[in-house]
């Protein structure tokens, strides 16, 4: 029996030891990378056809889910399952891949995991899932089959992988050759990050810290109040690696004026280049769809963002040029409420006035 053959024979039958031989003694389940989000919509026909104007592939389908892919290693980046018919709309969670077989092994033993069914999964491979204190999924893959990588990036340019040269005002570097834009959805690359607002929060921060190899890169505090957090971008610690500014954003949910609840805040998939991220914009707006914030340049992790309401009323995110960091990046601090450095005005589901026309 082979390696693999053994610890999916282990994983299905329950017989993987709590000591798992391990050489790795930290208890930190080490991740290698976020790799996609699973939601339940009501009409997933309607989604499907959202998911192609905004830019994923759609990588195989059944009758109640389908895995949309992008461009990257990653099999698929979103799982879209039909919702029950006597249920709305939910996330469910989230997955990770794990950085060794140690480690996936590490998550399999830990309390209340359970094997997650991969048969048949484009990509194959290993599944465990766990539930994280909000009740959200938390599912960690191991073995999974990756695409190959174009050598570049895929822009809205007519014919061009990787990002228009740009002409400045005194480097002309595109010298006899124009900018020709191909109308279409901003091609996704892969799932950059996503979030939630929970009411929850200390725990929520501890759980994830402590449980995987998640740092904070910046953490906000409530404006005129120093010592109370209101929000927290994490990102996996691959040492010397650089990595993205943030996987996984956990903000405290609001308590003023209304019940505190735990929701999602938004999922964020990465294009290559402004040029592709203002295209799909329009390709999204010709079709009809429901702008909530966009097109701005971030503070935190300086992304361009474009965000969305898909047909179910989340929250969907387009970004570009995003910060990347490495373990000599020292957590940073700052009031909460500084935004974006440039775009429209704050919506009012965050926190900002009712926009005019």
């Amino acid at each position: 029996m082979t390696g693999k053959a053994r610890l999916h024979h282990e994983i299905t039958t329950g017989a993987v030891p709590a000591t798992m031989g391990s050489t790795n003694e930290s208890p930190v389940i080490r991740l290698q990378r976020l790799s996609f989000v699973i939601y339940e919509h009501p009409d997933l026909n309607t989604f499907k056809r959202f998911a192609q104007d905004f830019g994923f592939e759609e990588a195989s389908s059944t009758a109640d889910e389908t895995l949309f892919a992008g461009y990257g290693r990653d099999p698929f980046v979103y799982v879209a399952r039909a919702a029950p018919a006597d249920a709305g709309k939910r996330f469910v969670g989230a997955g990770f891949a794990a950085e060794s077989e140690d480690d996936f092994k590490k998550a399999c033993a830990l309390a209340g995991a359970e094997k997650s069914d991969t048969a048949g999964r484009h990509g194959g491979g290993l599944a465990v899932r766990i539930t994280d204190p909000n009740g959200f999924e938390v599912q960690i893959c191991w073995g999974q089959r990756e695409q190959p990588l174009p050598p570049r990036g895929i822009s809205a340019e007519a014919g061009r992988k990787g990002r228009p040269v740009i002409n400045g005002t005194l480097d002309k570097a595109r010298r006899g050759e124009f900018t020709r834009l191909t109308p279409g959805p901003a091609k996704v690359h892969k799932l950059g990050h996503y979030g939630y607002n929970t009411d929850q929060y200390e725990k929520t921060c501890e759980w994830y810290s402590q449980t995987f190899n998640l740092i904070p890169t910046d953490v906000l505090w409530a404006p005129g109040h120093e010592d109370v957090d209101v929000a927290t971008f994490f990102r996996l610690d691959l040492g010397e690696e650089y990595v993205d500014h943030h996987c996984f954003l956990v903000a405290r949910a609001e308590t003023v004026d209304k019940p505190a609840e735990t929701t999602v805040h938004h999922s964020s998939f990465e294009v290559e280049d402004l040029d592709t991220q203002m295209m799909g914009h329009q390709w999204l707006l010709d079709a009809g769809y429901e702008l909530v914030w966009g097109i701005g340049r971030h503070v935190h992790g300086s992304q361009v963002f474009d965000y969305w309401h898909d047909p179910s009323h989340f929250i969907i995110e387009h970004y570009a040029d995003g910060d990347v960091v490495n373990n000599k990046y020292k957590t940073l601090k700052a009031e909460a409420g500084n935004m974006a450095v440039w775009g429209p005005p704050v919506p009012v589901i965050w926190g900002g006035e009712k926009l005019t026309a």
